[in-house]
């Protein structure tokens, strides 16, 4: 499902080169939900940013299902993003004039897109929002907008969900939800799943833990 192949990224200071990713070689099967783990540095939110589209690596391929990203122009990468990756940030990134229901649905309405009936329902109930679907942001805590981001992330059904560090800034309750909900999605949806968390205790939680250290994958363990 998510193939990726001898992918390098470099950063240049002075004459030395800094290898942010070194010929990174990995495969997620559908649904896997795979952790990322590794000290800050390690190279693991770059291999997430390169799968998200959002970089561009100096070598190697990113292939989802049959698609090589960045053989594709910014706007194809930006429809095929839209399309088929789900990405959950850490700072939540909600839009602050949309209520929780209409982040939610923000990324079928830009598709000119409507969600089947019930659906929109049916994961507001599943991520225990349905009594705050009408509020924005501001008025909600920081759990309660992370389970927005991920219902805005899941309502498209994408092959891949990304979450990049989707616990940082959560308090140790909020945490606990947010991973039971990314388990829970795993399971009973079969969603396919990338997490990057420099959380030990989270990464655990994943299937499988790949682990990072200067720029390569140098643990990959299967529970």
């Amino acid at each position: 499902m998510l193939q990726v192949k001898n992918l390098s990224k470099i950063y240049r200071v002075g004459n030395e080169k800094i290898y942010a990713l070194d010929k990174v070689n990995l495969t997620v099967n559908k649904g896997e939900f795979v952790a990322v783990m590794g000290s800050s540095g390690s190279g693991k939110s770059t291999l997430l940013h390169m799968i998200a589209g959002v970089d561009t690596p100096d070598a190697g391929e990113v292939v989802i299902g049959d698609v090589d990203i960045h053989r594709l122009s910014a706007s194809e990468q930006a429809i095929f993003r839209r399309r088929n990756i789900g990405v959950i940030y850490q700072s939540y990134n909600l839009v602050p004039t949309l209520t929780v229901e209409e982040n939610m649905i923000l990324p079928l309405a830009l598709e000119g897109k409507k969600a089947a009936d019930g659906e929109v329902e049916r994961l507001l109930e599943f991520l225990n929002l349905t009594q705050f679907r009408k509020l924005l942001p501001n008025q909600l805590s920081g759990g309660q907008q992370q389970r927005t981001a991920i219902g805005r992330a899941m309502l498209t059904k994408p092959r891949l969900l990304l979450a990049d560090e989707p616990t940082g800034n959560l308090d140790i309750q909020n945490t606990k939800e947010v991973v039971k909900l990314l388990k829970q999605a795993n399971e009973m949806y079969g969603q396919t799943i990338l997490m990057v968390t420099h959380d030990l205790a989270v990464g655990k939680e994943a299937k499988r833990q790949i682990v990072m250290k200067d720029g390569c994958i140098v643990g990959d363990t299967v529970k």
